[in-house]
């Protein structure tokens, strides 16, 4: 597996994953700001999320952890 640098990534978002909802922190290697999101636990939500995601850093390298209580 290959070992990967913050400095690699436009962008990093931490997910803390729960049954109703998830907490998002994003942070963009542009701004430096922290940007926080809450989102339902809902696949319209996601979705929704993952898109607008998708068009902020268009043809961008993005870093995406989950924080999960359990194992899937």
């Amino acid at each position: 597996m290959k070992a990967y640098n913050v400095d690699d990534f436009d962008a990093l978002i931490g997910i803390d994953w729960a049954d109703n909802k998830h907490d998002i922190c994003e942070i963009s290697k542009n701004t430096k700001h922290y940007h926080y999101t809450i989102i339902k636990h809902k696949p319209e939500a996601i979705r929704k999320w993952a898109m607008e995601l998708k068009l902020r850093y268009t043809d961008q390298k993005i870093a995406i952890v989950c924080k999960l209580k359990k194992v899937p």
